[in-house]
């Protein structure tokens, strides 16, 4: 669903299969499971997340394998990745 110059406030946005173009969140629940996604010129204001389905067991894997600090360390790896796959190379990793 499209989403264009709507202000969110105090409920859960189900980002999967939206789009949101100028769009305002304030106070407000984002719930990913790893679908398709579109944000253009958004505005956010006060935030959390909810990880659901295969992207909430990646990174519950991660958090196993590497513990929160790592999980952490590799989410902020991520400065602009491109849609699609995301390889990431570990130090010491062969």
């Amino acid at each position: 669903m499209q989403h264009s110059n709507e202000t969110f406030e105090n409920i859960t946005v189900e980002l999967d299969g939206n789009s949101y173009e100028n769009c305002t969140f304030r106070n407000v629940v984002f719930s990913f499971g790893g679908g398709e996604l579109e944000m253009k010129n958004c505005n956010m204001d006060r935030f959390s997340f909810r990880f659901t389905g295969a992207l909430a067991n990646g990174l519950y894997a991660l958090y196993q394998l590497f513990g929160t600090d790592g999980m952490l360390q590799i989410i902020r790896g991520f400065t602009e990745p491109s849609a699609g796959e995301i390889e990431i190379n570990l130090p010491g990793a062969a």
